[in-house]
Formats: structure tokens, sequence, C-alpha cells
């Protein structure tokens, strides 16, 4: 070899190794710190989670071969570059991570909370002292992580997963989670290329064996692809991307190198969605901005999530909206924003407001709209009204209802809010609510009055938020420890003068209101109404809202009448005006449709007992019709007063009205030469006569009897009979008390009825007997058994006399008092005389009739109490055979008798004695009442 080759050869080597050695110094190390990625090699979330419910989503994003967990879901800001030149940080500033800055805000609002979001960053890194790694080993440390970090708990474990794999990182997910559908993976065109440069880099310790296998068509690949379609399961989902742009890696002048890293061929496979982008291979998760292609993913993200999140059942316990005329004040607005946030670790709870102010000031419809505003961001949202005592039981009984809590029995009614075993199941729930529920919001709206004891069932806990409407400015000590404040009466200086101009009385305000707000520029408007006022005095208030105003006079009687005037006026034939006075007379704070309905069908009753009424008066919304309330004058008169902002109406299982308590009191103070208590009476006293005829409906009296009168007020002195119309309105009210559980309200009632009765008809009229028999069952339901007792032995052997042995009636009071017998465990005794009541029923209603059925369940009722249990299993064996012929299979009485027979057939075979008396009551009960009607 010639000495100039020689050294041309060393000339070439030389600028081959300085040429490596320069490429080779640009490569970024692991083991360098500098250089090095600073985020973990782990499942990394997005952000601070709090601890997961069950029935949510997570979302793994896992990178590509080669990338550095630190930039490799990043784009430029301000460039169109999808892929960064080196991998040296860049400032953050400049760069915007899609997956953390822009998808935990875009994703759907109602799966936004259940979803959580997390890298999982794993060492891929094959150029520069590589760790020497293999697919199965990434596949299997992916488990692990997600089996330590995020599926813990057994909320965590019920959670769906969805895989976001870039390019290697789609094989990951593969060797992972082998039973998913995934892509094919058939190989990229760049792999020849990747493991020549891994074979050229190894002297710097690069890693050829992570891409041993990644050529086009590897066998491998479609091994492992194989044994991923056998074993997939149908439920899963799959959605494969794919570039539409070539990689550009050469260009020089004219000439450009571009490839397909992955053709489309080897990111999908037939029976799976496949969307291209129209981005190169290193766009494909790195978005600078909500372009088409990231809305795209985000889009099928958003659909999946929407199919896999269980949905959460929002509880939304609001009657009331806000109305039409609702103007938003944002100074009041942002301030109670403000103050729900901050936190008073030591109080009882920790984010609470009361908003302050005079009535009618706008409180109530603030917070409304903040409840509408935030129905997906608190859960559940229960408005407690604390008027009274009644209208809080009211409120927890329907907040109970709607979060899913038992109800309460009927015969146990509490002295005390703080003993009220409804409320204190609510306060219980909210209390226990934990760090995996959802913040809720309670709303406990007219706490005008702090002393009556509304402290006490302040709900408390620590996820909750607590706004408080009042009057009193000393209400924020309804929080211990802790309670910020709104004061709610400041008005702009243009609202300000309105208000002077109108006597600043809050109806009129919001009645020029009304007016005001009707403009498309409300702020433009006041402004202009405080110049026409001054000018155009006479044609303003003859317009439609404030037509016929005094210029002199500017209370809320001036205003109020006006209005009232228009709708007289012109709605003449439906009597607006007549319905809201009367309306006003009701005690509740809601007067809901069904009374008017009740009302309706109970009417004829009424008049039979107390007369006729031919005045004019609210007859005419309550029609019947063919055996139905005809409520086409109420509707129309209705949806009048809705209109012009009079009323509200409530929403919910019973809706109804409601009004302001300034409307309420202007109300109350028309026409009082009319008689609207006795129209008042005469209305409840026939929806008490019908409720009690109504089996299917028995939730809604605890709703009627907020409006129920105080008897010591009802004067009778314009029924046609005062001794008969004193009995029937004492009976009515009785048996509305004795069906909600309200024994001593009931007792008090039937004393009367029960002296009235003996001194009006004697002591052995039939009705007489009736009314005694009533209060012995109330006796009974108070464990009064004595006094029961003596009550029904004195009505039956009445009875016997005046009525003989044989009659029902009789019949029945020997029923009850040996139900009595039974209820003290007086067996023999109560058996004597079910065995006589059922051989009479026999002989007299034959074997087949209700009555004597029953009979013979309430006779083995009590063989099975004093042990006689094959006596007592085949007299009910006989009873259910004739009740499946007399009453069918699916009737309650023979469903029951039929459970009961199984269980005492189950009790004695294994040989041990059951609960008698709690399976026994529902059927003895029911003799009670069944048969001993309340007249």
């Amino acid at each position: 070899m010639s000495q100039p080759t020689i050294l041309y050869l060393l000339t070439f080597a030389l600028s081959v190794a300085f040429t490596y050695y320069w490429v080779a110094k640009k490569i970024p190390s692991r083991l360098i710190a500098d250089q090095a990625p600073r985020s973990r090699f782990e499942l990394v979330p997005v952000k601070s989670y709090e601890p997961a419910r069950a029935g949510g989503v997570d979302i793994i994003f896992v990178h590509g071969l080669g990338s550095n967990p630190d930039t490799t879901w990043r784009a430029g800001k301000f460039t169109n570059s999808s892929h960064p030149t080196n991998e040296n940080r860049p400032n953050s500033e400049q760069y915007v991570n899609w997956v953390s800055d822009f998808l935990p805000s875009d994703l759907p609002h109602e799966v936004r909370q259940d979803a959580r979001i997390f890298f999982y960053n794993y060492d891929s890194y094959w150029k520069r002292d590589a760790v020497y790694t293999r697919l199965q080993s990434v596949g299997t440390h992916l488990l692990e992580h997600i089996d330590g970090q995020i599926r813990q708990s057994k909320q965590e474990q019920s959670r769906c997963l969805i895989f976001v794999g870039h390019s290697y990182g789609g094989l990951v997910v593969k060797e992972a989670l082998i039973q998913a559908r995934r892509t094919p993976h058939r190989g990229t065109s760049f792999g020849p290329w990747g493991r020549l440069a891994a074979f050229a880099l190894q002297p710097l310790g690069s890693n050829s064996l992570i891409l041993a296998n990644l050529e086009y068509d590897s066998v491998v690949l479609s091994d492992l692809h194989e044994h991923f379609i056998s074993s997939t399961r149908d439920d899963m989902q799959v959605v494969n991307f794919y570039e539409q742009r070539p990689l550009c890696l050469l260009q020089l002048w004219f000439f450009r190198w571009r490839i397909f890293c992955v053709p489309e061929s080897s990111a999908t496979y037939p029976g799976v969605g496949k969307i291209g982008l129209a981005v190169d291979h290193y766009g494909l998760n790195k978005f600078e901005s909500r372009n088409e292609s990231y809305n795209i993913i985000l889009s099928k993200l958003a659909r999946l999530l929407t199919l896999l999140v269980q949905p959460r059942k929002r509880h939304y316990s609001v009657l009331h909206m806000t109305v039409q005329a609702f103007t938003h004040r944002d100074k009041l607005w942002k301030e109670l924003e403000e103050k729900l946030q901050i936190r008073h670790n030591n109080a009882s709870v920790p984010f609470a407001v009361t908003l302050y102010g005079l009535g009618g000031a706008g409180k109530s419809q603030l917070v409304l709209k903040y409840a509408e505003t935030n129905a997906y961001r608190y859960n559940p949202i229960l408005w407690i009204d604390a008027t009274s005592d009644e209208t809080v039981r009211s409120s927890f009984r329907r907040c109970a209802a709607e979060i899913g809590l038992a109800d309460e029995p009927k015969n146990q009614q509490c002295a005390t809010l703080v003993d009220d075993c409804i409320i204190q199941g609510v306060l219980r729930w909210l209390r226990d609510r934990t760090e995996a529920d959802e913040e809720w919001l309670v709303i406990v709206d007219n706490a005008d009055d702090v002393t009556w004891g509304i402290k006490k069932i302040i709900p408390k806990g620590t996820r909750e938020r607590i706004v408080i409407t009042s009057r009193d400015d000393q209400s924020q000590k309804l929080v211990d420890r802790g309670c910020e404040q709104v004061r709610v009466d400041t008005v702009q200086e243009g609202c300000n003068a309105v208000a002077k101009k109108l006597g600043y009385l809050p109806l009129a305000i919001d009645l020029a209101g009304a007016y005001i707000g009707n403009s498309p520029t409300p702020e433009q408007s006041l402004t202009q109404y405080l110049a026409d006022y001054e000018k155009h005095r006479d044609e303003l208030l003859q317009m439609n809202h404030l037509r016929g105003l005094s210029p002199t006079e500017r209370t809320v009687w001036t205003v109020w009448d006006t209005t009232l005037e228009k709708i007289e006026r012109e709605y003449m034939q439906w009597q607006p005006s007549l319905l809201l006075t009367f309306l006003a007379h009701f005690h509740g704070t809601i007067v809901q449709n069904e009374m008017f309905r009740l009302a309706s069908l109970g009417m004829l009753a009424v008049n039979d007992e107390l007369g006729e009424d031919n005045s004019t008066g609210p007859q005419m919304f309550i029609p019947e019709t063919k055996g139905e309330w005809d409520d086409f004058n109420y509707r129309q008169s209705i949806d009048v007063l809705v209109r012009y902002s009079l009323i509200q109406r409530v929403h919910g299982q019973w809706p109804g009205t409601t009004m302001h308590s300034l409307v309420k009191w202007r109300a109350i103070r028309r026409d009082q030469d009319r008689q609207w208590q006795w129209w008042y009476v005469r209305f409840v006293l026939a929806a008490c006569s019908h409720v009690t005829k109504e089996d299917h409906k028995p939730e809604f009296r605890r709703h009627l009897m907020l409006h129920l009168p105080d008897i010591r007020n009802v004067y009778l002195s314009r029924s046609s009979n005062l001794e008969t119309s004193e009995i029937f309105v004492w009976k009515t009210l009785a048996h509305v008390h004795y069906n909600e559980g309200r024994w001593d309200e009931a007792e008090q009632l039937e004393v009367q009825v029960v002296e009235t009765s003996k001194t009006k008809l004697g002591e052995d009229h039939p009705d007489t007997l009736s009314s005694m028999a009533n209060l012995a069952l109330t006796y009974k339901n108070q464990g009064r058994w004595d006094e029961a007792e003596q009550l029904q032995i004195q009505v039956m052997e009445t009875r016997k006399t005046k009525l003989g042995e044989d009659h029902p009636d009789t019949l029945s009071s020997m029923a009850n008092l040996a139900s009595t017998f039974w209820n003290q465990g007086r067996w023999d005794e109560a058996e004597k005389l079910q065995i006589q009541v059922m051989e009479t029923r026999k002989t007299k209603l034959g074997e087949d009739h209700p009555d004597t059925l029953t009979s013979m369940a309430n006779l083995a009722f009590t063989w099975k109490s004093s042990g006689h249990d094959a006596n007592a299993i085949s007299l009910l064996r006989e009873s259910l055979t004739k009740q499946k012929q007399t009453l069918g299979l699916n009737h309650p009485t023979t469903s029951s008798s039929f459970e009961i027979l199984l269980e005492w057939e189950t009790e004695v075979r294994r040989g041990t004695e059951g609960e008698r008396l709690s399976c026994s009551s529902s059927i003895n009960n029911k003799e009670c009442v069944q048969l001993e009607k309340r007249r």
C-alpha cells in the first residue's frame, strides 16, 4: 500500500472519528443530572386528585420510544413545529402541554369530576447510556405501577381504564393488557434505520434490544398481535390514530427525504375505529393549540368517558326557581362567591355565608340563582325553609326522600326538632360524606327568627357549604366559630333614586323593576326611567306595568292596586285577584295544587254537613266534573298571577305556588269584609274529608297538616246546624291527625266528639258509639290498654243490646277488643272472642267473605302467639286458599298471607321460634282499621 493511500485512509479514519465524537457529544445522557428528565419514572398524576370514587375512569398516557417525559407531550406555543430540535428543556412559558393544560378543562362537565389523568413515564431511551430492557419488562412494570399506585382501594379497582399510547407506547399497552384489543403494530418503516443507528451508537451504551423487533412485518410483532386478537374482550373499544403526513428526515435545498414512520397499514386493522390526523409522526402527541387534530382526539375521549363513567345521581331538592325579572347584581354575586371560598378550620361548617337584609331585598333570589348556576358543582343541593317548625320538618322530609333515606314511621312523632328521626337521618348522611364524595350545598332560607332552636339542626360536616338567608344581622351566630356575612340591601345610585320615588318599599321597587327589566339594556333603561318619570309621569304610569299610579301616592298600596286593577280588567272572567287573596290566607308557605283537587272532590261532604255556600268565593276554582277536579279556571288564574310575578310556581312531587311575604301581607288586608276564614275552613275540611278516602296518596297528608286551621279560631255560626257542624269538623280533623300518627292531637279532638255526641245524640246513638270506638283505637295506639279496653267493652255491650250480637258493627267491636287482648298477651280471651266472630261471620256473611277471611287470619295469629303452631298454620293456609279465590293472587292481603305462611312453615321446619309480634301486626291491625272505619 502506497504512502499516499495510507495517508488518505488515516485522514478518513480521523475524520470519521471526529465526526462521530462531534455527533455523540450532542446526544444527551441519562447519567448526567442536567440532561436527565426531571419527571419520575412511574405513574404521575396530571394534578392533585381527591380520593377516587367508584364508577369513574382513569386515563393513562403512555409515551413512545426514546421520549423525554418532560417534553414528549409538549409543543411550542408560538410555532407550528411539532417536533423540538433537541431534548434540552426550553423555557416552559414558551411551550404548552396539551394533556395537562387543555384536556382537564375541556372534558365534558358531567364526567370531568370522575376522570383522573396520568402520565406513565418509563425509560425508553436507547441512544446513549441506555438501560437494557425489553418490551415485556416495560409492560410488566406498567401493570405493577397501576396495581401499586391507582388500584389499591375497592373504589379504585372498580374504575375503568383508558390508555392513550403514542407509537411504541401502544406496544407497551398491548403487552401489559393483552386482553384488550389494540393496534396490530406490524412494525415501522423507520425500524431498520433505528436499529442501524442503535448499532452505530453501541460504543455510547445504546440499547439495540428495544429496537430489535420493530422492523416492518416483524414475526415477533405479528405473533403478539395474533395473541392480542385471540384474547381480546368484546367490551373493549379501540380507536387508532395514524399520521397522514410523512416525517422529513433530511432537507437539502430542494431535496427532502421523507418517510411515514408508522404507515396507515401498520396502525390499523379491520374491526376497530381508525382516524387519520393531518400531522407527521411527531405531531401525533404534540398540539400547540386546540386545533382540529386536538379536537378530534378530544371528541373521542369525551365519547368514551361518557359511555364508561357511571352517572352520578344528582340530588337537587330546591322547589323554587328564580323569577324571570331577576337582575344579576355583580357586586353581590362576586362577594358571595368569594366568601364561600373562605375556610374556617375551627368552625362546625368550614364554608358558611349568611345573607342578611330587609325582607324582599332579593336574598332568596340571589342564592337561588347561585344554586341553579352551580348545579353541577355541588351534589346534593338541599333547600331548608326555616320559617317555622313545620316548614323545617317538611323540608327535611323532602330532602330525605331526595337522597333516598327511609321515611319516618307514621306512628313516630317527635316533640322537638333535634329529636326528629328524619332530621337526624339527613344530618347524619351529610356529616358522613367523605373526601371521595362531592361537595354539598345546603341553603337555609328564611331563618329570620334565630331564637327558636334552628341552630341545633344546622348541618355539619367536612364536605359542605352552607348559605343562610335572614333578616337578622346576628344570623351568623347560627354557625359556631366562623361564618362570613353578606349584606343584601345596597343598591347602585340610579336604583336608589327609583326606590326613593317609590317610597323605598320593596314590592313597589319589584314592580317598577319589572318595567325596567323588560328593556334589553336594563342599566340604560334605569337612567332613562328616572328622566322619563320627571317629564312624562302620566304617560309612563299609564303603561302596562304601572298604569294608573297616582302622581302623589308612592306607597305599595297604590302600586299594588294598579297591578290588580289591570289584571281584573283584562282577565275578569278568571278572577285572579280573588284567587290571590284566598291563597294568602293559607297557613303553609307552599299551597299545593293537590289541595284544590282534594277540596273539589270533598266539598260535597262539607256541603252536606255544613250547608251549601251560595256566596261568590273560591268555589269557582274547584268545580267537579264527572268525579274529577276541573282545574281550568284555576290554571288560567294561576298563569295570570305568575305572569305578573305576584306568585311563583313551586315544582317537585307536589307542585303548587308560593308568594312573597309582603304580597301575602298586602293580600290579607284586601277585601277584609269578605268571609275569607269561613271559605278557608270549608276548603281545608273538604280536602281533609277526601284525603282520608284515598289510600294511594297517603304521603300528601304531611303537607296537608301545614294548612290545618286552629280549631279554637274556627267559627261555625254560618253553618245550618252548629252542633252537628262541630262534630263534623272535630271528627274530620281528628281523622287526619290519626292517620298521620299524631295520637295526642287526635285524642283531644275525639274526646270533644265523644262528649258532644253523648250530649246531643245520646250515649247509645250509633254515631256516638262510632266516636267512642275511634277514641278507643287512639288509646290503643298510645299503649293505653286499660282505657281502650273499657271503651271497647262499653261499645260492644251497647251494640249487642241495640243491634244484636250478629250485627256487623257488633262483630267489629268484638274483633277490636280481641285485638286489644292480643296486644296485651291475653291469648285465651282474644281466642274466645275471635272464634265467636269467625263463626258468626261464616254464618252471616259466608266462608269466603273478606271479613270472614280476616277473622280466620286473626285467630291464626293468636294460636301462633300462644304456641299452637300446627293449628295456626292450618287455619292460615285455609284462609290463604280462599283469599286466592276471592281476592286474587296479586291482592296485597293475599301476598302478605302467603309471605307469613311461608315464614311460619320455615320456622317450624327449623325448629326455632321466630319473632311473632313483628310478622303478625300487618293483618291484625288491618282488622281494626278495615272493620271499624272512622266515620
